[in-house]
């Protein structure tokens, strides 16, 4: 496959763009977002392609780094039942409150896709097709970002 890189400037462009790097996932799915609400993953298209793609084997993997959880917790009901329904295979965390100024979002799919969105509060991203040369740095950041944060959204959904 050869190598894309496209410029979106725009919401709707971004939930595309999302939603083609979530179809492209094959082994795991890395969000990094202030709270999901410009994803919009509560939409039942959105959450449907999450839950199969978790379906399709045990080994699936999903983890999220939010800045805040609450408005996941209070506003999605639906994706709180795929929470509920896959919990071994989706891990949600909370960024450090010294982290929280971070103001980039990402959305990665397997080795070699995702989304960067430059600032939360902008649409303006940059989708990346096949190539892993440009996804590594945002996973090894993905991954820094993990370690540094603490479980949440469990507690809250499995009392």
């Amino acid at each position: 496959m050869s190598t894309a890189y496209t410029l979106i400037t725009s919401e709707a462009e971004y939930r595309q763009a999302c939603d083609t790097i979530l179809g492209r996932a094959q082994h795991e799915i890395l969000i990094f977002d202030r709270d999901l609400a410009a994803l919009r993953l509560e939409e039942k298209a959105r959450l449907e392609t999450l839950a199969n793609f978790l379906q399709m084997d045990g080994l699936r993997r999903i983890r999220v780094v939010l800045h805040d959880p609450d408005p996941v917790a209070r506003n999605a009901p639906r994706l709180a039942q795929l929470i509920v329904r896959f919990p071994h295979v989706i891990d949600f965390r909370q960024s450090p409150d010294n982290l929280r100024h971070l103001a980039d979002t990402h959305v990665l799919a397997d080795e070699g896709h995702g989304v960067r969105r430059f600032h939360a509060d902008q649409p303006r991203s940059a989708l990346i097709v096949d190539n892993p040369a440009y996804i590594h740095p945002w996973r090894q950041r993905f991954e820094e970002l993990w370690e540094l944060s603490h479980p949440c959204l469990r507690t809250i959904l499995f009392i």
